[in-house]
């Protein structure tokens, strides 16, 4: 098994209606999100996150704008690395251009969601977070994976309570 580098890039596409593209997960952790993945060797946070658009998505980058980032407790299903369970992410807006093909490998049910929709997923997690799902419920109808709620937060993309931002954060972990 691979030992985690402490190192994340996420990705958010967003099209000219302000739809975001998400896709669920096909391997843990579990969750709606944007593409995302370690630095490894890509070298910079900015190739790796052009070569995760192109891995996950078959997207091209023609543009990356950094929005947010920053050190997660996130676990992920690598062996903890040189800094313990987590990430030092880079979190980028980027204009693509290309045919979406996803990859069945990492990615199921790929889509585009407006706002409203991105708020609804995040409302999913919210209701796990807070005990009233179970993970295999979760799992089977996914919100917003939960290291992506902060990100979105940082973004003003979703509104969350304080408290509920506690809750979906101690899922990360």
């Amino acid at each position: 098994m691979k030992t985690c580098d402490n190192t994340s890039v996420g990705i958010v596409i967003t099209d000219h209606q302000g739809r975001y593209l998400v896709f669920d997960r096909a391997t843990l952790p579990h969750g709606t999100a944007p593409a995302a993945g370690h630095i490894d060797d890509h070298g910079s946070p900015e190739d790796a996150a052009r070569a995760e658009v192109e891995e996950e998505l078959g997207l091209s980058v023609t543009g990356l704008t950094r929005i947010t980032g920053g050190w997660r407790e996130n676990r992920c299903r690598r062996l903890p690395g040189a800094r313990g369970t987590g990430h030092d992410w880079t979190v980028f807006h980027a204009a693509v251009t290309g045919e979406l093909v996803p990859s069945a490998r990492e990615t199921k049910n790929v889509r585009w969601i407006d706002s409203d929709a991105l708020q609804e997923l995040t409302d999913r997690t919210v209701v796990h977070a807070q005990g009233r799902m179970s993970g295999a419920e979760f799992e089977a109808a996914p919100g917003i994976e939960p290291v992506w709620i902060q990100w979105f937060v940082d973004v003003a993309a979703i509104h969350i309570s304080p408290d509920d931002l506690l809750r979906v954060e101690k899922l990360t972990r």
